[in-house]
């Protein structure tokens, strides 16, 4: 009897835990109903506007890319834009569009000063 007396106190606790909503179903949380007027700004540019708007997030994220050669939206993480960005000194860039209009920049960048060669310099005759 104790024994059946103990199951029920868990399913009653969790009973109580679906948090107001009717029917008691754990879906996920919907995307906002509204979306980031800077993302709605951001994709109203043109092409042009849209790389220089993301090579500046990599400048101001103090990161050095001479020329973006190309740029691939990925799928949004936590309901935010990303993008992949590739620089011609292979710098690699994760940018994602923080609401409120910061771009967060990662991945693997070069070092400032620029890309290095693997080879080794010639030696002086």
């Amino acid at each position: 009897m104790k024994v059946g007396a103990m199951m029920l106190v868990p399913a009653i606790l969790l009973a109580g835990c679906s948090g107001g909503r009717a029917g008691g179903n754990a879906a996920a949380p919907a995307a906002p109903a509204t979306p980031d007027p800077v993302e709605v700004k951001f994709r109203a540019l043109n092409p042009v506007q849209q790389r220089v708007t993301l090579f500046r997030a990599i400048y101001d994220a103090d990161y050095t890319c001479k020329q973006i050669v190309s740029i691939a939206e990925k799928p949004r993480v936590e309901g935010r834009p990303v993008w992949l960005v590739t620089c011609d000194d292979q710098g690699e860039y994760v940018i994602t569009l923080v609401p409120g209009g910061t771009f967060t920049v990662s991945g693997v960048p070069q070092p400032k000063g620029g890309f290095r060669r693997a080879s080794p310099s010639p030696s002086p005759q």
